[in-house]
């Protein structure tokens, strides 16, 4: 009797500590070293340790719902057979990154492109990275990574970046000319770097006319087709979304001036000057940034073509009413309010505003070229909006002499 319930006790421990064995041979794959590591190793814990099961099945539905891209992407979709751990060394690998250049081509957006097949038309993938707890650890993630960029460590690849022609060293300040990398003290600082004489390199079109209506920025620009709506009167569409402008606005009180209006889309590239500046001449009357997601986008192949028209017509500009941006409201008198609206897309998503314009309790005067703030290293649009009847051009207009491209360089 006595060795039955000897053995008895010997059993029920030797399964304590099998399943005790169990529930702690998982190995964690976060990279103790990671500039990102408490944001990836949380990752890893919400997914294996938590008692609510919900978040793991939302990731493994993503991963088991993985859509295939378009022809035009001869190398798939890299997200397709592959599983959390695989999610855990993207994110150790892209915490370390550093874009690199050379001639027409650079790898700025290269972890940011793979991360966009994730929730490539996921709703699973999206959910993740707009929902708690997945938004609030990529967002740590994305401050992680941001401070990164902004240390000494970062600064190993920006001399190939300034011995490009298309950086165009010459145009900027550099804090010492003389170092091959210029003296930036991190990769952010030189990301933000700030022109030398703006009026020789990037003069406006004939300043005196308050007509004229200037480029924000160094940008791809497209004109944006979807309406312009209220939250009551939304259309969908298939594959055309309506613009929210209320949403876009965060419940602005000048934000049904612009209902029926028109928009511009202006998409900076990675290697291009990334401080946005006012459009038009008038008054800032509200100027405020949106705490909001980074990441989501589910059609990047639309928004990005392979032939480079980044934001062209028919893109869908809708789903950045949920992204991280700020907008200014200019009053031009004549030409109504114009509001500019800079969006921080995918990885660091700093939108700064220029000290002028972070509390706006009065009208402030603005020059059309007047600087209005700068984003750091990452995805950038500004989307500009008018309101119904004063610009209604679907093209972009130029004069004698503007640039209208730039030739490919090896």
């Amino acid at each position: 009797m006595m060795k039955k319930i000897a053995l008895r006790f010997f059993l029920l421990g030797l399964l304590s500590i099998m399943m005790c064995s169990v529930l702690f041979s998982q190995t964690y794959l976060a990279d103790p070293q990671s500039p990102c590591y408490e944001s990836i190793h949380k990752l890893e814990k919400s997914y294996y340790l938590e008692d609510d099961t919900a978040f793991k099945e939302l990731l493994d539905s993503a991963f088991e719902n993985m859509q295939q891209l378009p022809p035009e992407y001869p190398d798939g979709n890299p997200w397709i057979g592959k599983h959390f751990s695989d999610l855990v060394i993207f994110l150790n690998e892209w915490s370390y990154f550093l874009p690199t250049i050379h001639g027409s081509h650079d790898t700025g957006l290269k972890y940011i492109e793979k991360f966009l097949c994730f929730y490539y038309q996921n709703q699973f993938g999206v959910e993740f990275v707009q929902k708690l707890p997945g938004r609030e650890i990529m967002q740590d993630f994305v401050s992680q990574r941001g401070e990164f960029m902004d240390s000494e460590s970062s600064t190993t690849q920006i001399a190939e970046w300034l011995d490009d022609i298309r950086i165009e060293k010459e145009d900027y300040c550099l804090p010492d000319p003389e170092a091959p990398d210029g003296g930036f003290k991190s990769f952010n600082e030189f990301f933000a770097r700030t022109l030398k004489d703006q009026d020789k390199s990037r003069p406006q079109t004939m300043p005196d006319r308050v007509y004229v209506i200037s480029a924000p920025t160094d940008c791809i620009i497209n004109s944006i087709p979807q309406k312009i709506t209220d939250a009551n009167t939304l259309i969908p569409t298939k594959g055309i979304q309506a613009l929210n402008i209320k949403d876009m606005l965060d419940g602005s009180i000048y934000a049904d001036k612009f209902i029926g209006g028109t928009a511009l889309s202006c998409v900076l590239m990675p290697n291009t000057y990334h401080h946005y500046h006012s459009p038009v001449d008038g008054y800032v009357v509200e100027a405020k940034i949106i705490e909001d997601a980074f990441f989501g986008y589910d059609n990047f192949p639309a928004w990005t073509p392979p032939n480079g028209n980044v934001g062209y017509n028919g893109s869908d500009f809708s789903q950045f009413d949920n992204f991280k941006r700020g907008y200014f409201i200019v009053d031009t008198g004549k030409y109504g309010h114009v509001a500019i609206i800079p969006v921080g897309l995918n990885t660091i998503s700093s939108i700064v505003f220029n000290k002028r314009f972070a509390n706006v309790n009065e009208p402030v005067s603005v020059k059309r070229g007047d600087e209005l703030g700068h984003f750091l290293y990452g995805g950038s649009l500004v989307i500009i909006v008018f309101e119904p009847n004063k610009y209604t051009s679907d093209a972009v207009r130029v004069r004698l002499g503007n640039q209208i491209g730039i030739f490919d360089v090896d």
